[in-house]
């Protein structure tokens, strides 16, 4: 009795190869079908992408070079002020060679001691650093920028997670909060924007063409928030650049925390003096 499956993937479909196009196209309709079933989507981890990856012939840096560039990108946001503004989440994320463990390890150690930020919370998959506000780190910032020429994150608040691919390789992803900052330049923006147009408006009512007079608030509110706009604009562009260089330095294992005591550490062992 011959066998009707096809010699190819154990199934009943006749022996043929797919192009790249296609094999993408097939994953995007399965997963289509398999939403509009009601199928849970619990993910998937990396290290099993590397795996089906490796079935399908590609090479395992190739693969770990893509989950870096996915998860690098914001996640897509709905809404009127992230399609005017921008996102509002910063990411970056870059596949390292070195255990999960010491990767993790060597980043908290740099942000603890050369960037005086903070533990705020440890969550499952990520820690959350905040900037420490205490005298004794606003004194190690400074010192540390007469001593040392490397750039500095500079940033109040940010997400790190160090996931294991393999034993050898782990994925860094760095993950910014800006949608304060977001809020910010829309309220400015607003209000500026009100208050420059104001005066044309209530001029028109004292002259013979109002309606004219009225629409030039119009130009001059949006202008405002376009000046806004460019700013945050600006901001989430030198966020990512900071994000971009510190995974940089840390691929080539260019994080150096300092051998001796820094300034912050030295002043906080120093005592108030008795009188």
């Amino acid at each position: 009795m011959s066998d009707a499956r096809g010699s190819e993937g154990g199934s009943n479909l006749p022996a043929h190869r797919l192009s790249s196009q296609e094999l993408e196209a097939v994953i995007r309709r399965a997963m289509e079908l398999q939403s509009a079933a009601g199928g849970a989507d619990e993910g998937i981890s990396e290290a099993e992408v590397v795996r089906i990856g490796h079935e399908l012939g590609l090479e395992p840096a190739h693969v770990r070079r893509a989950i870096g560039d996915v998860r690098s990108q914001a996640p897509e946001e709905q809404g009127l002020v992230a399609s005017m503004m921008g996102p509002g989440r910063i990411r970056a994320a870059r596949t390292v060679r070195g255990s999960a463990d010491e990767i993790r390890r060597v980043v908290e150690e740099y942000l603890l001691r050369c960037e005086y930020m903070m533990v705020q919370r440890r969550f499952p998959d990520r820690t959350r650093y905040l900037r420490d506000s205490s005298i004794a780190a606003g004194f190690g910032r400074v010192a540390r920028q007469f001593g040392h020429r490397e750039p500095r994150l500079d940033i109040k608040e940010l997400d790190v997670a160090v996931l294991a691919v393999d034993a050898e390789t782990a994925l860094v992803e760095l993950s910014v909060n800006l949608s304060g900052d977001r809020t910010g330049y829309v309220a400015g923006g607003a209000v500026a924007g009100t208050v420059m147009g104001v005066p044309p408006a209530v001029f028109a009512l004292f002259t013979a063409a109002p309606d004219l007079l009225a629409l030039a608030a119009i130009p001059i509110a949006g202008a405002w928030m376009l000046g806004m706009r460019a700013g945050y604009r600006y901001t989430t562009r030198q966020t990512q650049e900071k994000l971009e260089g510190f995974l940089d330095r840390l691929e080539h294992r260019e994080l150096r925390s300092p051998a001796g005591s820094e300034w912050g550490e030295v002043l906080k062992r120093i005592k108030p003096p008795r009188f």
